[in-house]
């Protein structure tokens, strides 16, 4: 038995191991992986849907969300998990379930290598947790390495078989929760602005303006998370929300925005965070710290207007449905620039 943590530098000299490593090492290996989580966030169910799609019918999955039926889906969230155990389905290699009857609220995790025990984990991590959302937020967990694992395994299936219904068996969801309209909401390194201070800063515009349109590239720009994996013939995800923008010479973003260090923007809808040129010719803008905060407050827009599903790439058709096809940064007397979509 050993205590895990969430991967973060704050952490490292406690010498702990963190959880998203053994989980992304043990989902390279295994063949079975049972899951019994509280709630599912929208890119924790993209995480799922790619690996269902990167070990297709090597490996089983069994899904138990235990609050979001009692508790509440956004409409894309629910679509997507009924894409998920649709995916499931047809490949023949795992079920969705739901809770229907109570709110189950806990973390647990198992995975198998045939017939053996890889490892099992029990602890405060829900699924987003892996993802790093936060870097202040630490989570816990407490890992039994093989044989040890077997019987939070075996508890995961007793949960499932006492809650759980599969998906296709539960009345259909007709009423949803409002997403949340705070996309940057615990993201670190990103401070909230008062409509007080984001006027004063509009009142030092410069006059100074760049359009960057937005890009439909299959697997890069927006649709980074459809780009190859971090290490070849490895599952080493790239999450949901991130991005890395690339600005074509000549162009206006690549004219006027700030080069070397890197440059604080204010959006339009009360958040500051900090961009950077980098690459080549300073091509790729991308949110220093993290890349899913410039892609959070991209795509969690257009998820929110219902122009993008989630695990669906952005095409010319999500851009017309969001309505809106580019960003505009506006130079002010600071060097702080705002941001804004139109």
């Amino acid at each position: 038995m050993e205590l895990l943590l969430t991967k973060n530098p704050i952490v490292e000299s406690l010498g702990l191991r963190s959880t998203k490593d053994l989980v992304v090492k043990h989902i390279n290996k295994a063949t079975s992986f049972n899951i019994a989580t509280g709630f599912i966030t929208n890119d924790s169910i993209a995480e799922l849907q790619s690996i269902v799609a990167y070990k297709g019918s090597s490996m089983t999955l069994n899904l138990f969300i235990g609050m979001n039926y009692l508790d509440g889906f956004t409409k894309i969230q629910y679509n997507a998990v009924n894409e998920l155990n649709e995916m499931l389905h047809e490949i023949g290699t795992g079920k969705v379930y739901l809770s229907p009857k109570a709110l189950f609220h806990g973390k647990m995790y198992s995975f198998f290598e045939d017939s053996a025990c890889l490892g099992s984990f029990v602890g405060s991590s829900n699924l987003g947790s892996f993802l790093d959302k936060s870097a202040s937020y630490i989570e816990s967990d407490m890992y039994f390495e093989g044989g040890e694992g077997i019987g939070i395994n075996d508890n995961i299936t007793k949960i499932i078989g006492c809650l759980g219904q599969e998906f296709d068996d539960v009345p259909a969801i007709t009423k949803f929760k409002k997403p949340e309209i705070k996309v940057l909401k615990g993201y670190d390194h990103v401070t909230e602005v008062t409509p007080e201070q984001l006027e004063l800063y509009k009142d030092m515009r410069t006059g100074t303006i760049a359009h960057m349109p937005f890009k439909t590239d299959p697997k890069s720009n927006l649709n980074t998370y459809f780009g190859a994996g971090k290490i070849k013939n490895r599952y080493s995800p790239r999450g949901w929300y991130e991005v890395e923008l690339i600005l074509n010479k000549g162009t206006e973003a690549a004219n006027l925005l700030p080069t070397g260090e890197s440059f604080t923007v204010i959006t339009d809808d009360g958040y500051s965070f900090n961009l950077s040129r980098q690459g080549d010719y300073d091509k790729n803008l991308r949110s220093d710290s993290n890349l899913k905060i410039l892609g959070r407050w991209i795509k969690g827009r257009m998820e929110n207007e219902g122009a993008l599903e989630i695990g669906k790439p952005v095409t010319q058709e999500t851009i017309d449905r969001f309505g809106k096809s580019q960003m505009v940064f506006e130079e002010t007397e600071t060097g702080i620039w705002l941001l804004s979509m139109k």
